[in-house]
């Protein structure tokens, strides 16, 4: 792999800065966490494309986001050295670690279900042109991603304060973000088929078909089961529902594929992320008592799903 040093070098220099999200999340900063989080991804983004732009190679790209990481790091000192104290608290480390470790885990999980689709690409299909393809269209649209789970990262501690208010603050709030994400995504359904021909070639037209049902993974991910849960501190079941998710991705995948093709394995993904929602929301009622209509707006997901899903049967026949 080019430049891995320089890689690794970037990811330990750049990891700790992710304390400065932390930081203005807790203390409910949000125009602050807006404005940080504008100009540290807009930064990012300028840094990697204005050195190839100009014709320099990717090294000049990597020296200028090692560059920005170096900054952050030094804002990070900045901001600890300013708001905190050195405290070395077993009990808190004891209560703490206990409610890390399963989202560890569970992170971990996650990100090994990212490749399974791609390994069952390349295990029941031979032209490397046809990973190519997958991969191409194998996306969610990043804006929904993005907003839901920023969402879902600024309810937690809301939750875990009061959990009445935090029911319905997350029952208010996706309802008002279905309001935005729907729209969008409709529209890109209806788009995918006439913009991945042009970006691309007429070859990738396959490729909008498989972002098409990848943006049908809207409807379970504007569920935010997975808040209520840790809200509650039960983090263990998110090693469950994650596990859970990965079995039956492996499963789908590898079945749906020889039968299907490429979009079985899309279809293997948006089922299998339903699952692991499905068995937040059974925990949190059978468990936790927490029924889903005190969460979810089930009018809104019902009634925008159905749109959702005539918009997908529309963009078949473009």
């Amino acid at each position: 792999m080019p430049l891995l040093n320089l890689l690794a070098l970037f990811l330990v220099l750049n990891s700790p800065s992710f304390l400065l999200h932390i930081f203005y999340l807790l203390l409910k900063k949000y125009q602050q966490l807006v404005v940080f989080g504008v100009v540290n991804f807009g930064l990012q983004l300028v840094l990697v494309v204005v050195p190839i732009f100009l014709h320099f190679s990717l090294r000049e790209s990597m020296y200028g986001l090692l560059v920005w990481a170096v900054v952050k790091l030094i804002w990070s000192f900045v901001v600890v050295y300013r708001h905190a104290e050195w405290q070395f608290d077993v009990v808190f480390l004891k209560k703490y670690l206990s409610l890390a470790w399963p989202l560890l885990l569970f992170a971990a999980i996650g990100k090994g279900s990212e490749y399974v689709s791609g390994v069952a690409v390349s295990t029941l299909f031979e032209d490397e042109k046809v990973f190519a393809i997958f991969r191409y269209g194998a996306r969610e649209l990043p804006l929904a991603v993005l907003m839901v789970g920023a969402l879902a990262t600024a309810l937690i501690p809301e939750m875990a304060e009061n959990q009445a208010l935090g029911l319905e603050r997350i029952k208010k709030q996706t309802r008002k973000l279905s309001h935005w994400l729907y729209p969008i995504s409709m529209l890109s359904m209806l788009a995918a088929p006439f913009l991945f021909p042009i970006f691309f070639n007429q070859d990738f037209k396959l490729s909008a078909r498989i972002f098409n049902i990848f943006t049908l993974l809207l409807a379970s991910r504007i569920l935010l089961p997975q808040v209520v849960t840790m809200g509650a501190g039960k983090n263990n079941i998110l090693i469950i529902s994650a596990l859970t998710e990965l079995v039956v991705l492996v499963g789908l995948s590898f079945w749906w594929g020889k039968s299907f093709g490429l979009e079985g394995i899309a279809w293997a993904a948006v089922a299998a992320f339903m699952v692991d929602r499905a068995v937040l929301i059974w925990y949190n009622w059978q468990v936790l008592k927490i029924s889903p209509g005190d969460y979810i707006h089930w009018k809104t997901w019902g009634t925008y799903n159905l749109l959702l899903v005539a918009i997908f049967l529309i963009s078949l026949q473009l």
